[in-house]
């Protein structure tokens, strides 16, 4: 063990770069493995191992090279470091060694920043070794004796979840999560990324739906404000190998945000989303989705049916769920039995009932669709369709006197009908049980204080068939809109109603095409003409509209 200085390293997740640059893999080969990686959780480290192309030591070695800390030579006496429980130190693979006057922690995953971070925040003066686990674990057994990883977890449940959350309960990391909750709050954000790097840290928000950064927590803080977001969650703080979930509900600047939680593990430390719901801003009427009256009036008719599929289609954060709440809402009269299935469930509406959905313990959408039949309920709301069970069940359900509702992930309304049938779905059940499908997305609204008009390009009047005498409005900025141009966001939309001739053509040649063709000849209009009609109109830009749907 040398006396390399071991404060942060600054170059780690090079590994795939050193490989190929010292001859041990080509650039296929490399491929390959992140072909492999991208299937699996398994990391590159653990690959190159596994297929024999390094041995462990030679591994370490090659780490001790790319992160600049050293070998564990075995010197120096093992002992348990008070600041540290015992459990935490077994679990994480952490061996506490005193030599030459100076506290060593040697620990097994030289790619985990955030337990460097963790135990140089506690000790600062402390240096970081790293070792293989062959060299490693017998020394930890040794000291900790022979608990085995279960015995770790339970030591760490037990003891270490009050140290880190003293970590977490500090004045100014309870502020800064505070204050962070509350910007995004004020600056209308939907989501906090915080993201972590071997750079550092990185804070983002996206406010109508483009991420903009800010200053972020130090790298020293992280630690402390993974764990402070949390409890507050009520997530496992001492899990951070695996993904979670969780909720905070709080009041901040006078309004009730509702805030969903996700961690992801990186390899160097958790990647955390808040998504933010805010309950006062929400008005969950169709009017306030931003779609036009015709739209409208159309999800309402649609809505007015006894029994059949309606289904909302687009990528994550186009407003599907919101859309379809909000259709909810509007038929609540106390004569109809609505029952939903959500994960999670996003917003608590009176009148109905909803159920969250729980996949560790067996609650799936399934399974749960198959009780609440039972129930008889009038109107179904699925949260999300994912796999052929619960597809079938909801075309089943359709079929035998319920209205179901639900989203789908597909990039247009035409596109959801093959998507079912690649999920197993009968073409002829499909075809009797479709109402109606819309897709949407969100697009930024024109800041009203700033907003220029201006006649289009002619190349533009051609390409897209527009009024060569009317103008079309373009984004300027203004310290109303923080600069950007645009404030707030709308829906642009299309509705797919199933006619006799759609039906047929489920039948016949149910491929994108061909329905696009039929749809056309029934008037159907199109999300980018919808988009293009809101542009002239000075509700959003051409530009905004081609790079959301285009």
């Amino acid at each position: 063990m040398g006396t390399a200085e071991t404060t942060m390293p600054e170059s780690r997740g090079q590994l795939d770069r050193v490989l190929v640059e010292r001859g041990i893999l080509d650039e296929g080969r490399l491929a390959r493995l992140q072909e492999i990686r991208s299937s699996s959780p398994q990391r590159l480290s653990k690959l190159v191992v596994d297929t024999g192309l390094l041995s462990t030591d030679a591994l370490y070695g090659l780490f001790a090279d790319i992160t600049g800390l050293p070998l564990w030579n075995g010197e120096g006496e093992a002992f348990i470091d008070e600041a540290f429980p015992v459990g935490f130190l077994d679990f994480n693979h952490v061996l506490p060694v005193a030599r030459d006057g100076e506290t060593w922690f040697v620990i097994e995953d030289p790619e985990d920043d955030g337990l460097h971070d963790m135990l140089l925040r506690l000790r600062p003066a402390a240096r970081i070794a790293i070792a293989p686990p062959q060299k490693l674990r017998p020394a930890l057994t040794l000291l900790f004796g022979a608990s085995g990883e279960d015995d770790a977890e339970t030591l760490l449940a037990a003891e270490d979840i009050g140290h880190l959350k003293d970590l977490a309960l500090e004045a100014p990391i309870i502020r800064l999560v505070n204050d962070m909750v509350t910007t995004g709050v004020e600056i209308r954000a939907s989501d906090i990324h915080l993201e972590p790097s071997k750079q550092g840290v990185s804070l983002r928000y996206r406010v109508d739906g483009v991420l903009h950064s800010r200053q972020a927590p130090e790298t020293k803080d992280f630690p402390a404000v993974v764990s402070r977001i949390k409890i507050l969650a009520d997530l496992d703080i001492a899990e951070r190998r695996l993904p979670q979930d969780g909720r905070i509900r709080l009041r901040t600047s006078g309004r009730d945000v509702d805030i969903r939680v996700s961690t992801l593990p990186t390899p160097h430390g958790e990647d955390i989303v808040l998504r933010l719901l805010d309950q006062k801003q929400q008005s969950l009427v169709l009017e306030s989705t931003g779609l036009t009256p015709r739209l409208i009036e159309l999800y309402r008719r649609n809505l007015e049916r006894s029994n059949g599929l309606i289904l909302v289609t687009g990528p994550t954060g186009s407003g599907k769920s919101t859309t379809l709440y909000s259709g909810l809402a509007g038929i609540i009269d106390g004569q109809r039995k609505i029952v939903t299935v959500e994960d999670p469930v996003e917003y608590e509406i009176p009148g109905i009932t909803q159920i969250q959905v729980n996949e560790p313990a067996g609650l799936t959408f399934a399974s749960v669709l198959r009780s609440i039949l039972r129930h008889d309920p009038d109107v179904v709301f699925i949260g999300e369709i994912r796999d052929r069970e619960t597809a079938e069940i909801a075309v089943q359900a359709s079929l035998t006197g319920h209205l179901v509702l639900s989203t789908i992930h597909t990039s247009s309304a035409t596109g959801a009908i093959g998507r079912f049938l690649d999920m197993g779905v009968a073409d002829y059940l499909l075809a009797s049980s479709l109402v109606a499908i819309s897709a949407q997305r969100l697009v930024r609204r024109l800041c009203d204080e700033c907003k220029r008009a201006e006649l289009p390009d002619p190349a533009i009047v051609e390409r897209y068939g527009l009024d060569a005498s009317k103008p079309l409005w373009h984004a300027v900025g203004c310290p109303k809109c923080s600069r950007t141009g645009y404030r707030g966001r709308t829906a642009i939309a299309e509705m797919l109603e199933m006619s006799p001739a759609l039906r047929q053509q489920i039948l016949h040649d149910p491929s994108s095409s061909a329905l696009d063709s039929v749809a056309q000849e029934e008037n159907f209009r199109t999300m980018i003409q919808d988009g293009i009609e809101r542009a002239v109109s000075g509700v959003t830009t051409l530009e905004e509209v081609l790079r959301v749907a285009g």
